[in-house]
């Protein structure tokens, strides 16, 4: 009965040791999960502004009016906060025509203007001619290898919102004009 008693014993002590394994493989699982889980709320919580020093703070730009290189975090978030965007179309896209190895091409762009102050987009209206001609003039000036990519669509869209703010900066004194796309684009 004795060697009955051991074998017992040892069958006993055997599939004990199995469970403790795939315990501590649980328990690292689940431990795996709140971890994930934790670390993606942490971090979403962080990159929303949440904490101190999140995405905010982060993104805000050195300015350049001030000597101590104070960051312009608060004035960043005045501009966000400021309003919702305010679209202005342009009722008839703008249509010209030139010439690139003397073949006659044309170009119509239909453009849209955003900013988030409607004294801003009122200004636009009342100072549209001046715009639609001066914008008119920097279309017709293109070189056709410029825009047959996008980088050079992106520089003459950079060229025409510089050339907007430079027309209303001079007219009102405000030219807040917060991005320009061009909403139609056709090349022959």
């Amino acid at each position: 009965m004795a060697v009955d008693e051991e074998n017992e014993g040892a069958e006993k002590n055997e599939p004990a040791k199995q469970p403790k394994g795939t315990l501590l493989k649980a328990v690292l699982i689940v431990l795996s999960i709140f971890l994930a889980i934790g670390g993606s709320v942490v971090a979403t919580l962080y990159f929303a502004g949440v904490f101190p020093g999140g995405a905010d703070e982060t993104s805000a730009e050195v300015s350049h009016d001030e000597p101590s290189g104070k960051t312009k975090g608060k004035s960043e978030k005045k501009k966000v906060d400021k309003g919702p965007a305010i679209y202005f179309p342009f009722e008839a896209p703008f249509v010209v025509n030139f010439i690139d190895k003397n073949q006659i091409r044309y170009l119509q762009i239909n453009v849209e203007v955003m900013a988030r102050d409607q004294e801003v987009i009122d200004a636009i209206g009342v100072h549209l001619p001046k715009i639609k001609n001066n914008l008119l003039v920097l279309f017709s000036d293109l070189d056709f290898e410029m825009i047959t990519n996008v980088a050079g669509k992106q520089k003459l869209r950079d060229l025409a919102l510089e050339e907007l703010r430079r027309i209303l900066k001079e007219e009102t004194g405000n030219g807040e004009v917060e991005a320009l796309y061009f909403t139609g684009f056709v090349m022959q």
